[in-house]
């Protein structure tokens, strides 16, 4: 379970979306609001101050004040960097601070906000190695709001995408979402086979999922189990909008399919496009308690 979460925070409606999500995180005790801004004064200038670092703090921990968890604590982090790409910046304080999550919004304020979103967000999935929540605010939602925002259960209804592929995602699943309500099992066997073999047939497939429906059962959270054929993507997004799923959860690894063979296309275009929260497993062992 996640205890330690990272937010790379732009100010955003996306990124005010994901701190509201962390409400439903059993057991979360630390999270570190990160900010990250371009300077013009190079690390070794310890006697000029950046106006705008100076800014960003002051404006980050006011917001940080405004979080009132009981038993959680909020810490803000700003890094200043002269050159490079932010998505590695997340990357290292996510190691650094120890950090078993990080959530991010999808769509952020642009580059006068200082860009933590969209493209970053893919860099991070591409090359973070701690399991990634990406979501989406409402376009509703007025990016200058204060107001607290309003989310439904996170684990209420999981779509859990599998190839089969080792690590088995249904244990990663029971090691780290054991509090899940609802859990939807569900294979694509897509229609763009290569004809190396990657992919089952419909009724193979049945056989196997119903077998891990079966292992997720021993949980005593209702599971069902599906098999659709078509595009991965599509499916994927069109299965969680027609069937009230709180949560999508890929694996961001994979043997063969659709996982790790199409991490430029199937996965992407899912963290993309699905208006729904997606969760994407990169630890992909299970945690050894």
């Amino acid at each position: 379970m996640y205890e330690k979460v990272l937010v790379p925070f732009d100010f955003s409606a996306d990124s005010r979306h994901a701190i509201a999500h962390l409400t439903h995180i059993p057991g979360l005790s630390r999270v570190v609001l990160l900010h990250v801004i371009y300077t013009k004064y190079p690390k070794s200038d310890t006697v000029t101050m950046d106006p705008s670092a100076d800014y960003a703090r002051l404006r980050l921990e006011e917001y940080a004040r405004s979080i009132d968890w009981q038993g959680i604590s909020v810490r803000t982090r700003i890094e200043a960097i002269s050159g490079g790409d932010i998505s590695a910046v997340v990357n290292r304080v996510a190691t650094e601070e120890s950090a078993s999550l990080v959530v991010m919004g999808k769509r952020g304020m642009g580059i006068i906000e200082t860009l933590l979103i969209g493209s970053v967000a893919s860099e991070v999935l591409r090359y973070g190695d701690r399991d990634l929540l990406l979501v989406h605010a409402p376009r509703s939602q007025k990016s200058d709001t204060q107001e607290p925002l309003e989310v439904p259960p996170l684990f209420s209804h999981l779509l859990v995408c599998t190839d089969f592929s080792a690590p088995d995602i249904v244990a990663l699943c029971k090691e780290e979402l054991p509090f899940a309500s609802r859990v939807t099992l569900l294979h694509v066997v897509s229609t763009y086979d290569s004809g190396e073999g990657g992919h089952l047939n419909s009724s193979d497939a049945w056989t196997r999922l119903k077998a891990l429906r079966d292992e997720y059962s021993s949980l005593r959270i209702p599971v069902r189990a599906t098999v659709c054929e078509g595009d991965p993507a599509e499916e994927i997004i069109r299965h969680a909008r027609e069937n009230d799923v709180s949560l999508i959860v890929m694996k961001s690894a994979g043997k063969r399919g659709f996982i790790k063979n199409f991490l430029g296309s199937t996965t992407m275009n899912v963290t993309r496009n699905a208006d729904i929260p997606v969760l994407v497993l990169k630890r992909i062992e299970p945690m050894t308690r």
